[in-house]
């Protein structure tokens, strides 16, 4: 009876640890298909339509590896509906360059494989849910 106390003491003292674990989850974004040795790209995360596009929630940038892919991490994220943008800034002038009609002629994608032929697209389009830990592909060709 002893052991079945002490073992029941311990596991409950886990248990607020597993909860917050799980309450904060993880997300994983892979980016395929950027040209390696160009300038940085970058992983935006938005947290709410009215922030999409406008005010980034979280960011990561880095290097492209010389296989075309980079990977973003995001820790300790609350569970929720997020949108992500991709832009490689292949010049390394610090903005995503327009081209015809007003589109990005750089390098470019959104979360879902949202669509941009009729203009960018809405959070709704790109939202994903993260209520565990989560991995996301986003492809630039």
């Amino acid at each position: 009876m002893l052991k079945f106390c002490l073992f029941f003491a311990f596991f409950c003292s886990l248990s607020p640890a597993a909860a917050a674990q799980a309450q904060f989850p993880s997300l994983r974004v892979m980016v395929i298909g950027a040209q390696p040795a160009a300038g940085p790209l970058e992983v935006t995360l938005f947290d709410s339509a009215e922030s999409f596009m406008r005010e980034p929630f979280r960011q990561q940038s880095g290097q492209v590896s010389e296989a075309g892919e980079f990977v973003a991490f995001f820790d300790d994220l609350p569970l929720g509906e997020y949108a992500a943008v991709v832009v490689h800034d292949e010049n390394d002038n610090g903005r995503l360059d327009s081209g015809f009609l007003g589109m990005g002629s750089e390098p470019y994608g959104f979360s879902n494989g949202a669509d941009t032929w009729f203009g960018w697209p809405s959070f709704e389009d790109a939202k994903f849910t993260v209520e565990a830990p989560t991995e996301i592909t986003i492809d630039l060709d």
